[in-house]
């Protein structure tokens, strides 16, 4: 079956307000993925009652975990877009034409909406972390993008099946950001509104996002033959802590791997539309 627009929603216990939020999304996309990442209140059947692809959800793995099994999930689908947004209500379904529009009829391959072009309410903290990840981000690419860690995403589905992604967390982020540029891919900002006050992230998950990005610096540097030139300033660290591709998990990272791909496998034979 195919669909030409997928928007996938990673969720975790947002049973109140789920449902409202897929059945306004379906009329803007073909079909809605709802993933709901060991949720331990009604957020999955809340969603599914709504019409949404809920793919069944064991533990919480993580953001990062939440959209790759999203992203496996649409593949059965076929789809020309895809487009990745938060379940919190931070993000607006209206706006979805303004991010898949752009990749229609023409060379660019993926659309970050960008809160900080547009309209966003949140603490002065928040600002400022955004602007350092940044900076971060500017060091690693020579190019800017004001809102590196926004959810709000839309790709051509081609492109973003073509990306290796490994992150379980928030620094999912960053990495669909960063391996996108590097694969070359086009990539424009459009300007969203953010209609809520939001908390931001834990500073934890900040941390994690930063720690990212640095580490995509260093390989870069190394690929690059600078390594004597340059000390880096996270080479002194803890190298276990640096792995942040399996953060906040007891399984080894074959073991996670193989897990998506059993997951992935029985809903595939589950899902019916």
């Amino acid at each position: 079956m195919t669909m030409e627009t997928v928007v996938i929603l990673p969720a975790f216990n947002l049973e109140d307000t789920i449902g409202d939020l897929v059945r306004i999304t379906q009329k803007y996309v073909d079909l809605v993925i709802v993933v709901t990442d060991g949720s331990e209140d009604n957020t999955h059947s809340n969603a599914r009652a709504a019409g949404a692809i809920c793919p069944s959800h064991t533990c919480q793995r993580g953001k990062g975990f939440a959209i790759r099994k999203g992203i496996e999930i649409s593949k059965q689908y076929d789809p020309e877009y895809i487009v990745l947004m938060d379940a919190d209500g931070q993000h607006l379904p209206k706006e979805i034409p303004k991010l898949v529009l752009p990749l229609q009829n023409s060379e660019l391959d993926m659309v970050l909406g960008s809160r900080v072009r547009g309209i966003l309410r949140t603490s002065i903290i928040n600002r400022f972390g955004n602007l350092v990840l940044s900076l971060i981000s500017f060091i690693i690419t020579g190019k800017w993008f004001s809102d590196t860690v926004s959810g709000f995403k839309a790709f051509k589905a081609e492109k973003l099946y073509g990306l290796d992604l490994c992150c379980l967390g928030y620094e999912i982020e960053n990495e669909l950001l960063l391996k996108s540029y590097f694969k070359g891919y086009n990539i424009i900002e459009v300007p969203i509104t953010v209609p809520i006050a939001i908390p931001g992230i834990k500073k934890t998950d900040g941390i994690k996002m930063a720690m990212y990005n640095l580490k995509n610096w260093w390989y870069r540097i190394k690929k690059n033959n600078l390594k004597k030139k340059l000390i880096s300033p996270i080479s002194l660290m803890n190298k276990k802590f640096l792995n942040l591709k399996y953060v906040k998990t007891s399984l080894k990272p074959r073991e996670i791997e193989e897990d998506l791909e059993e997951e992935v496998s029985k809903e595939k034979e589950l899902i019916v539309v």
